[in-house]
């Protein structure tokens, strides 16, 4: 397992949510928990990922590298794999003119989580 800089579990779970906080103490409790996933790039196979998680007060720069395995939150994952990319498609609106239109979105991420 190839770990983040060394980071321990305490200060991975200190990093803050980003995006959708958390209803409750469970749903927090859950998210910060400190699992072990497996890092897919769809998009372009074999590439790594690197990008800056975080506030302005509190963040950290992941490297995440296509099929190996990670220590994160599982709200970390969820940002990963919550990135995708528009998917468009130019269709006839019934007065004859073609129109584009939003037809789904093409994950660009996987962090499968691994069960020991």
């Amino acid at each position: 397992m190839v770990a983040t800089k060394e980071m321990t579990d305490k200060v991975l779970e200190s990093l803050p949510i980003v995006g959708r906080q958390a209803k409750n103490e469970k749903e927090e409790k859950y998210l910060r928990e400190v699992c072990e996933y497996e890092f897919y790039n769809l998009e372009e196979p074999g590439l790594s990922l690197k990008f800056p998680y975080g506030n302005t007060r509190t963040k950290h720069n992941f490297q995440f590298f296509h099929g190996a395995k990670y220590k994160v939150p599982r709200h970390v994952a969820m940002h990963v794999e919550s990135r995708s990319t528009p998917m468009w498609d130019w269709r006839p609106d019934g007065t004859g003119k073609m129109v584009k239109q939003h037809i789904g979105t093409k994950p660009r991420f996987q962090m499968r989580q691994v069960y020991a």
